[in-house]
């Protein structure tokens, strides 16, 4: 259900349950963790494909409950979200039919995020019955918190457009161009210094937990040291 193959420096995971609309199991949700665990050091560049209509309706609601009860079940996300901020390269998705749920939270947790303008989005899980906590960790850096709140209570649709001008997404293009855009943009990405990629990931990441009069003379530090170690 999960596949996964490498060229040079590059890997491309696809979710391909097509026939379930890609909905996650826990067996995917594991093979995802072990690939981005395992992709350290050997990839430089992810890339999530998604086989058929649909990116993903989030979690399979009709598979089984965890015999171990809710924290092995929420463990297995909490291990790929733990997979996606500590992988050092950079995670593109692109997005095509309906990204709800956790299928939202991986775009939301990848570096980039590329759609197909006729996409669909949905924060589900309000409507479903519980609270998304593991949404919520991240939402709040990307949406105002009024905004955010309008989502998740409401568990409305909302289309590419919304979703571009609210920070969801990088880009949106036509749905028939979707996959010469990703691979246009992972073409640039193999074009540029690894090294350099990695470090404006890192330091943009950092940078938002410094204050921001500590920010210029952080900048003048870790560009000086950067040159004088790739130099």
């Amino acid at each position: 259900m999960i596949g996964f193959e490498r060229d040079g420096k590059v890997g491309r995971l696809f979710l391909q349950r097509a026939t379930h609309a890609n909905a996650f199991t826990s067996e995917m949700l594991r093979r995802i963790a072990e690939i981005l665990e395992a992709a350290t050091g050997e990839s430089d560049v992810i890339v999530i494909h998604a086989v058929g209509d649909d990116f993903s309706l989030g979690r399979d609601r009709d598979e089984p409950k965890n015999p171990n009860g809710p924290y092995a079940a929420f463990s297995e996300i909490s291990r790929v979200n733990a997979a996606f901020d500590a992988f050092p390269g950079i995670v593109v998705t692109a997005i095509k039919g309906r990204a709800f749920g956790f299928g939202l939270g991986l775009a939301m947790r990848s570096d980039i995020a590329i759609s197909a303008d006729n996409a669909r989005f949905m924060l589900d899980e309000v409507s479903l019955g519980f609270p998304p906590m593991f949404l919520m960790e991240v939402i709040h850096e990307y949406l105002s918190p009024k905004r955010a709140l309008d989502l998740i209570l409401s568990s409305r649709e909302f289309d590419a457009a919304e979703a571009l001008d609210i920070g969801l997404l990088s880009r949106v293009v036509p749905a028939a161009l979707l996959a010469a855009e990703v691979d246009e943009f992972v073409s640039t990405l193999g074009s540029r210094d690894a090294d350099v990629l990695k470090s404006c990931k890192a330091y943009l990441l950092a940078i938002k937990q410094m204050p921001k009069a500590a920010r210029p003379n952080n900048a003048l530090v870790e560009q000086v040291r950067f040159a004088l170690d790739h130099h």
